[in-house]
């Protein structure tokens, strides 16, 4: 079954060169008397705050395309891709210039809560041809704990409905500060950072119930395992971009944290 992916962007930090080097398959849409790009098309749905400007906005989006689906018009199984919850407000918040949060988060409770989530979740029966999925991202913030021995409390920014009733909660890095750490390509004097070391954890899986954590590499051509033997494979995978940054393909990797020195962890790179 092929799977259409759908783009809602409300915060507005996409990248159409970076969508590309992750492999999705985009063509140009360019002006024939200027030579310049004008936009892009391919096999996915793309859409962002210039169309979308509200929560309930996003929930109306997802659920017309489900209805179109429904009547034969998109005969794909849907992955709906939303960056990121907090970033938009609901119609009240508008309406009444002003952002608040509870308003924000009755709305994804009534939206999604009540709504948009038993959709996808409906979609999972046997008896549906066509299986949907919705991902969301959002950052994690922190309460503060009541008593001084407390632990603080880890919530989502106008999007708490969303986390309750979520299949599968993933968190990067940790809860009350980055859990990152940088990694760095270095060639004399010259640092290029291409990577990013980040914690992981399953906070909540109503899949098969098994939580874990660890660590995983961000890069900007996806992720790959915190291994150094995926981090060769990386950077021999990805020699052209080496070569075009350094000239050479020698060079050192350089980790760098917040509260650590930089260490070398990986060694040359063979042509």
């Amino acid at each position: 079954m092929v799977i259409l992916p759908v783009f809602i962007i409300t915060e507005m930090k996409w990248s159409w060169e970076h969508a590309i080097e992750m492999g999705l398959e985009v063509n140009s849409i360019v002006d024939e008397d200027t030579g310049e790009v004008v936009d892009y098309d391919g096999f996915f749905i793309y859409t962002d705050r210039s169309r979308i400007g509200t929560i309930e906005d996003v929930a109306e989006f997802i659920l017309d395309l489900i209805d179109e689906q429904k009547k034969g018009n998109l005969p794909h199984d849907l992955i709906f891709f939303w960056d990121s919850i907090g970033s938009v407000p609901c119609e009240l918040s508008v309406r009444s210039n002003k952002n608040n949060n509870e308003w924000n988060s009755g709305a994804m409770s009534t939206q999604f809560g009540n709504n948009v989530n038993q959709k996808i979740l409906l979609s999972r029966k046997e008896a549906s041809p066509y299986t949907n999925t919705l991902v969301c991202i959002n950052k994690v913030w922190t309460m503060k704990p009541e008593a001084p021995m407390g632990q603080p409390k880890m919530m989502n920014k106008g999007g708490m409905s969303m986390w309750y009733d979520a299949t599968l909660v993933i968190t990067y890095g940790n809860i009350t500060n980055p859990g990152t750490s940088k990694l760095k390509a270095v060639k004399d004097g010259l640092q290029v950072e291409f990577a990013k070391r980040t914690n992981i954890q399953v906070e909540k899986n109503h899949i098969n119930g098994i939580q874990t954590r660890g660590k995983i590499i961000m890069t900007p051509h996806g992720f790959i395992e915190d291994t150094p033997k995926a981090v060769e494979d990386y950077k021999k995978q990805h020699k052209d971009h080496w070569l075009t940054l350094f000239g050479t393909v020698d060079f050192e990797l350089r980790e760098e944290g917040s509260m650590e020195e930089d260490k070398i962890i990986v060694g040359e790179v063979e042509p």
